[in-house]
């Protein structure tokens, strides 16, 4: 469903850069993309954290498998939106000493993107050996957190990016 969700999505940010600047689409992304983690976090695993067998099943608050896939489809849907943002924003500021070349903003983008993969790769290994019971919020509070601070640099340098 992730795979199929994603090309109406970019078809939709294509069609709203046409009226809004990059940064604001890339803010509001971002913020949609905090909501779908905001719809994961599980509240009952960070007060209750009983190795029960029923991980807090019928309990109030608690993500269920629904619950789960709104989420994680609306987290989805604005990273990828917001990743073309981010792309066009990082090709009007680079410096042109970066757009030519073998090494230019493209390599670099690559190669930060497929780092960015092992590391977090290694961070749910990691997060799993710590806990497997509250694994889902071992990954999701961290990539909320990184989220809304990604939201506070682009706002704090709101100005620097309108090109």
């Amino acid at each position: 469903m992730n795979g199929i969700i994603v090309i109406p999505v970019s078809v939709f940010a294509g069609w709203l850069s046409q009226y809004r600047e990059d940064r604001f689409l890339a803010m509001w992304f971002m913020g949609i993309t905090a909501l779908g983690l905001l719809i994961m976090v599980d509240p009952t695993d960070i007060f209750d954290t009983d190795s029960s067998e029923t991980y807090n099943y019928g309990a109030s608050f608690a993500v269920g498998p629904v619950q789960y896939i709104i989420g994680s489809l609306i987290a989805f849907s604005g990273v990828e939106a917001c990743e073309s943002f981010v792309a066009s924003l990082m090709s009007k500021c680079v410096p042109s000493a970066l757009a030519v070349g073998t090494f230019n903003s493209g390599l670099l983008a690559t190669l930060v993107g497929t780092g960015g993969r092992a590391v977090g790769d290694l961070f749910i290994t990691a997060m799993g050996l710590i806990s497997i019971r509250n694994l889902l919020n071992l990954l999701i509070i961290p990539g909320l957190a990184l989220m809304l601070l990604s939201m506070f640099l682009l706002w704090k340098n709101y100005n620097i990016v309108a090109i």
